[in-house]
């Protein structure tokens, strides 16, 4: 006699089909991803996982819908028993990879790149036992994606700590309450010019805004001195740089936009487009098709110019207008989320990504390029401009619509 089995039960095999589909990608680094957000490339200097879907179970009939008070009290209490073993498959993305039991933990929304992020959030771990949940941004909207999130989220925050790859992000949410005011013991030596008035957000390490120079292939036939050789014809259909909406390319533009003015900035940027500039997806990207000699020239961060560099990139940094008004410099900043669901934890992560150590570690791992502790003599080494950082964070998102728009032939 054929064993019975109750039909309205999903078997392990469907449960374990509805769990692969559910489950995130996660990385297998001890830092963690928050529970169901969408999971992030790879790390360029790490190899990107494929995933494949899974097969789904082969259709069964199911019984007529069940006419007694019984028979669907017990269906829904299979369907809930169901649901809740998914839940449990689950539990362990929940937090993040590697979080014990019981631990603190603190989560963070990161505009910095995983590969040097994810070596102070384990330094951290280690340091303190807890545990760090964080979500990154991808490439192609570094920063931006999270920083409206956070906004979208500013009536029910998740996250505790925001960490931008630079400042008028910061300022943006500081001016919206979306961070919260903490002065930090170990912000104490940092200059007030790297700092919110009114302690919503503190800067530490600086990268600039430089130029790639490719040393083959494509090479430049003229020294390149400033950002105005990116719209020089000589190298017409050569230049490139990422796209408006990708790391600190929105903070540039909306620098130019305050420094120069929107006619003389929207002029520049259209000169750029007739001298037929590749818009990419990155500034990593810029910089590893220029060392690879793709492109003579292109407009990048000081960080992904050197991490290129290690890699074998064949390419030269250069530090524009050092004869002229200067290039901008970008700190990387931090922030107390407003309604922080663990604050406590949030400032001992906040007091230790401030810290002069930190700091230090990441001008080692070649992210940040100098110091904002930096003495004058040394401050003096480049030659940087002044920007209304609450003027930029006005116009950041006028200055990346209108640029993108100029850059790809539009009308703005």
């Amino acid at each position: 006699m054929p064993s019975y089995r109750n039909p309205t039960v999903p078997t392990a095999r469907e449960i374990a089909w509805l769990t692969s589909l559910a489950q995130p990608t996660v990385s297998t680094q001890s830092v963690g991803a928050v529970d169901s957000l969408s999971p992030n490339p790879a790390p360029r200097m790490s190899p990107v996982s494929e995933n494949t879907e899974p097969e789904a179970p082969p259709c069964r009939a199911l019984p007529a819908p069940a006419t007694s008070r019984h028979h669907a009290s017990m269906t829904t209490r299979h369907l809930i028993a169901a649901a809740c073993l998914v839940v449990a498959a689950l539990s362990p993305f929940v937090s993040g990879c590697s979080q014990k039991q019981g631990a603190e933990e603190v989560i963070v929304y990161c505009g910095v790149d995983e590969p040097y992020a994810s070596k102070i959030f384990a330094d951290f771990e280690a340091e303190t036992g807890i545990h760090v949940a964080v979500q990154y941004d991808i490439e192609s909207s570094k920063s931006v994606g999270l920083a409206g999130k956070l906004e979208a989220e500013r009536d029910h925050p998740r996250a505790d700590v925001w960490w931008g790859g630079e400042a008028f992000l910061s300022v943006r949410l500081a001016s919206e309450d979306i961070l919260q005011p903490y002065a930090s013991p170990a912000a104490a030596d940092i200059p007030a010019k790297f700092k919110d008035p009114g302690g919503r957000w503190t800067g530490s390490g600086l990268r600039a805004r430089v130029l790639a120079v490719s040393t083959t292939g494509q090479v430049p036939p003229f020294p390149i001195t400033s950002f105005q050789d990116l719209a020089d014809p000589r190298l017409k259909d050569k230049v490139c740089m990422s796209r408006p909406t990708a790391g600190a390319t929105g903070a540039h533009l909306a620098s130019m936009y305050v420094l120069q003015g929107p006619e003389k900035a929207r002029d520049f940027l259209g000169r750029l487009q007739a001298n037929g500039i590749a818009l990419l997806g990155g500034n990593a990207e810029v910089a590893d098709q220029v060392g690879a000699g793709i492109y003579a020239l292109g407009l990048t961060d000081s960080d992904d110019i050197l991490n290129t560099q290690a890699n074998g990139g064949k390419l030269n940094m250069v530090v524009p207008d050092q004869s002229g008004a200067g290039t901008l410099a970008l700190p990387s900043t931090v922030g107390l989320v407003t309604g922080a669901h663990h604050p406590e934890a949030a400032r001992k992560l906040i007091d230790y990504l401030v810290s002069r150590k930190t700091e230090e570690k990441l001008i080692k791992l070649h992210f940040s390029r100098w110091s904002v502790r930096a003495s004058d003599a040394e401050a003096d080494a480049i030659k940087t401009v002044t920007v209304d950082l609450a003027a930029a964070a006005k116009i950041f998102g006028q200055a990346q619509r209108e640029a993108t728009a100029i850059l790809e032939g539009r009308q703005p």
